[in-house]
């Protein structure tokens, strides 16, 4: 519609143009052109677009600036109070864990821990049986930590005496440190507990008595007394010395022995006082054959053993002994594995007295690994 009535008032223009004559001057203006001229000049002004006030610049705003600190205060950490009673762990001085031990042999663990608390550790400390594998040790046991003190910072060996299980498997016991007051306490601020791990192999065990034809006692006088076990010194001044023999021939050539335990602890007496005037009993690895007169000597013989120096040594079980061991293995493919025992330091105190042991029943249990 705007188009066709631009297009309308630009012919009327030309028209009003083209009615003024040429080289004609005009007096006065026509007055139709005149309203004409002024319509389209109304009509031009009209349609023009209203003039904007020019836009005002937008005024940019610096950014505001962050201050940079000149020094910065790092706060010290809180230091955390160490404890009267704590310990951390060393290393396994004996049977690190996985250790394979064969069936039912004794063996001593001992642990390597260091005092890590501000307290002095001393006898009164005691080293605890928690949970898990006793092996061999009763519910609650406890024993010495130390037979001296341990500073802070100062480190110590704690050792305890065990017993593999029989059954094949693995095997775990628990332990921790109790101090005097009856309050445990382990490695580290947590007071964890530290552990003995071993395997035990499946194993054949041998358990025989002395071949009772082959044992007995030869005196200094040399009488043979067949199955009669008396070590000392008679009344008669006249020293005695035992000699057992046992049967080993089931045990196949090529075995290994793990462990051998001696069980001397059932139904033997002492008379006199034979650790006193006599000294210690030893053991030795004899093989002697069978039993005469020449198997008495005066001198202490190659092969030895252990020695006891106590009467109440004769009650525990010998068991562990690297010696019986070897020299058990040394005979695996014979048929008999023999011993002597005599107190090699005089052959009688000359007292008129009997100073002697008499032996019972006597128990050898070897367990040994099949080829």
């Amino acid at each position: 519609m705007k188009k066709s009535l631009v297009v309308t008032l630009g012919i009327l223009l030309v028209l009003s143009a083209c009615n003024v004559p040429v080289g004609v001057t005009t007096q006065s203006p026509d007055p139709a052109n005149t309203a004409a001229a002024q319509t389209v000049q109304a009509e031009l002004t009209r349609l023009a677009p209203t003039p904007q006030p020019p836009a005002s610049p937008t005024a940019i705003i610096p950014p505001t600036p962050i201050p940079i600190p000149t020094s910065t205060t790092i706060p010290s950490a809180t230091a955390i109070p160490i404890p009267c009673n704590r310990a951390t762990y060393v290393a396994d001085v004996t049977i690190p864990d996985g250790t394979a031990i064969a069936s039912g042999a004794a063996f001593t663990k001992t642990w390597r821990l260091t005092n890590a608390g501000t307290c002095t550790w001393t006898s009164a400390y005691q080293l605890v049986y928690r949970n898990g594998d006793a092996m061999g040790v009763p519910v609650g046991y406890a024993q010495s930590l130390t037979s001296g003190t341990v500073p802070p910072g100062g480190t110590v060996d704690i050792s305890v005496n065990l017993t593999a299980p029989v059954a094949s498997g693995s095997y775990k016991g628990s332990w921790r440190l109790r101090e005097p007051g009856g309050q445990y306490f382990g490695l580290g601020n947590s007071g964890g507990d530290f552990w003995v791990a071993i395997t035990v192999a499946a194993s054949t065990v041998l358990t025989v008595n002395p071949v009772a034809s082959e044992s007995g006692s030869v005196r200094s006088d040399g009488s043979v007394m067949a199955a009669s076990l008396n070590v000392g010194d008679l009344a008669t001044n006249i020293g005695s010395q035992v000699f057992l023999s046992f049967d080993i021939s089931s045990i196949p050539t090529g075995s290994t022995i793990k462990d051998v335990k001696l069980d001397i602890t059932h139904g033997h007496t002492v008379v006199g006082a034979p650790f006193t005037t006599l000294g210690c009993l030893y053991f030795y690895a004899h093989n002697y054959g069978t039993l005469d007169a020449g198997d008495f000597v005066l001198a202490p013989p190659p092969g030895g053993l252990i020695s006891l120096c106590k009467v109440e040594n004769l009650n525990s079980v010998i068991s562990g002994d690297k010696d019986f061991t070897n020299t058990v293995q040394a005979r695996v493919g014979t048929t008999r594995y023999q011993i002597r025992l005599q107190f090699p330091a005089m052959v009688s105190d000359m007292n008129a007295t009997d100073d002697l042991v008499r032996l019972g029943t006597i128990t050898l249990t070897i367990s040994y690994k099949k080829p």
